[in-house]
């Protein structure tokens, strides 16, 4: 079992690279990457039953990251009409979690952030506080992201685009959660450029866990 560090001096520069939507068509490379850097992330994860999904999940786990659930289906307009389909959704990926890997996560990740305006107008402001409330009180966290690398719009981002976005937005911060997805070519390419310039900044890498750096939206931010 890897211990995670969640203490680091005042002055230390720590990033926590993210990756959800996973297991995708580029989750194996981006893994080799981390690997190579001796990098361990945070991977939010959907319900993906291949065999290429199942053995994701399993190196996953074995390379150390953390893994935190980000719904089984990821469908906006199912998880956020009730907070009882949600946690119809979210229960379904814990249990599937448990028998594929053997674990129980209590990290968390809204599709769509958890100030998701598109998951407030599905099923109003009161749903999506009623699912976190929820969430806290069953020992969860949840975590967004303080740089989005924006990998996931259309038109495609190149790989210098992503690269320039996050070095630009990380130079003026002690902490930093970085958005990816890992279904992203973009990303995957731009990822070691990225994480050189990290380095290059002064920063060190750790996953997140119920006792790291967090950041939430505030309600009324995007």
């Amino acid at each position: 079992m890897v211990t995670l560090r969640t203490t680091y001096k005042r002055h230390d520069k720590v990033a926590y690279l993210t990756f959800d939507d996973g297991p995708s068509l580029y989750t194996n490379q981006i893994l080799d990457i981390l690997k190579q850097h001796h990098i361990r992330a945070t991977f939010f994860v959907v319900g993906n039953s291949s065999p290429y999904g199942l053995r994701m999940y399993r190196k996953l786990k074995r390379l150390g990251h953390s893994i935190g659930n980000h719904t089984y289906s990821h469908h906006f307009d199912r998880i956020y009409r009730s907070p009882k389909d949600f946690f119809a959704d979210f229960d379904r990926m814990e249990r599937f979690l448990y028998r594929v890997i053997g674990i129980r996560t209590h990290l968390f990740r809204f599709p769509g952030g958890s100030n998701s305006e598109r998951g407030s107008r599905i099923g109003g402001r009161g749903t999506m506080m009623a699912i976190k409330r929820n969430l806290t009180s069953r020992g969860y966290t949840y975590f967004d992201w303080t740089i989005d690398s924006q990998d996931s719009l259309f038109p495609k981002r190149t790989p210098e685009e992503i690269t320039a976005k996050v070095l630009r937005e990380s130079r003026n911060r002690q902490r930093n959660i970085i958005l990816f997805h890992d279904f992203s070519k973009q990303s995957m390419l731009a990822l070691p450029l990225i994480i050189r310039g990290l380095k290059k900044q002064g920063y060190l890498f750790d996953r997140l866990s119920t006792n790291s750096y967090n950041y939430q939206i505030k309600e009324g931010r995007s």
